[in-house]
């Protein structure tokens, strides 16, 4: 696990003094890291040989605990995403299982949860998950994920621990990216300029250089749109009226745009690092409602559109 050390630092010292949360909430755009970070985290609770003075986040990686919780085979790990089932929310059905789950002994003494894209939940299947909220069974933690925190509902919000994740910086990319892979400087700073600090992006971008010439267009195609009149904005949305995957991508793409932006600005230019965040975060808001089964993703993608 590269970056977000703050979080491993946070979650560490609740684990060491016997505070932590039976619910965690994390939240932040998509690629920056947060489903490596819960499985990690799940990774660490299930572990069968955790050593002293490592840190509460440690695991050993051979214990047959780990083996099984890193193939995403260990009974004690539950992930939850709708996305990968082909749905476009959680619906009761998926919440009723992870209930039947909860309410059954854990094989290793505890259980974890994993749910990806909590925001995009259903009213009904809300309300079945606010009870396994209130009223946790045996040793169970929620490691619960969404883009935008405010998106989630206030009644699970206010029931859990929030934690931030933010793009990363240059440095801390590049020496993760370095670490992983054996390529030349130049191309790490490129991936590094061109993923905006989300590692789910340059970790995908570093193994292709099709990709990676295909993203730098893009970009450029992009980057022109933002300085554009609002009836070339239009013209652009007109041609993806009907695809709302090429809508989900400038959303994705757009985002990485301005937090490379911010990262640059920081250094030479507070103002326009505060206009690329305020644009950044304001993407992020609409992309989360986009992905939700009944948003107008059509009206929420020129919306997004016209007011960069």
């Amino acid at each position: 696990m590269i970056g977000h050390k703050r979080q491993q630092a946070l979650l560490d010292l609740h684990m060491r003094s016997g505070a932590m949360s039976h619910a965690y909430l994390f939240s932040g755009a998509r690629h920056v890291g947060k489903m490596t970070f819960a499985k990690m985290v799940a990774v660490a609770l299930l572990c069968e040989k955790r050593e002293a003075g490592k840190g509460m986040l440690f695991s050993c990686g051979t214990c047959r605990a780990c083996v099984m919780t890193k193939a995403g085979s260990h009974p004690d790990m539950v992930v939850v995403d709708a996305e990968q089932s082909g749905e476009t929310a959680l619906h009761l059905e998926d919440i009723q299982r992870v209930r039947e789950r909860a309410a059954l002994s854990a094989y290793g003494g505890m259980c974890v949860f994993i749910i990806r894209d909590i925001s995009r939940i259903t009213r009904e299947a809300a309300n079945a998950f606010l009870k396994v909220l209130e009223e946790p069974r045996g040793r169970v933690v929620f490691l619960l994920l969404a883009g935008v925190a405010d998106d989630v509902l206030p009644t699970i919000r206010s029931r859990v621990w929030h934690m931030r994740f933010w793009p990363m910086s240059e440095e801390i990319l590049t020496v993760g990216i370095k670490k992983e892979y054996d390529v030349p400087s130049e191309q790490v700073a490129q991936v590094v300029r061109l993923s905006g600090g989300l590692p789910g992006v340059a970790f995908r971008l570093v193994t292709s250089l099709d990709e990676q010439k295909l993203l730098e267009k893009e970009h450029m195609c992009i980057r022109t749109l933002f300085d554009a009149s609002i009836a070339k904005r239009m013209k652009y949305a007109e041609k993806l009226r009907e695809n709302p995957e090429g809508m989900q991508k400038w959303f994705t793409e757009s985002i990485a745009i301005l937090a490379d932006r911010v990262h640059v600005s920081l250094s030479q230019n507070n103002h326009e690092a505060i206009v690329a965040a305020d644009q950044c975060k304001m993407l992020m808001e609409h992309e989360e409602q986009f992905l939700k089964p009944y948003g107008v993703k059509r009206i929420l993608f020129e919306d997004a559109l016209i007011g960069m």
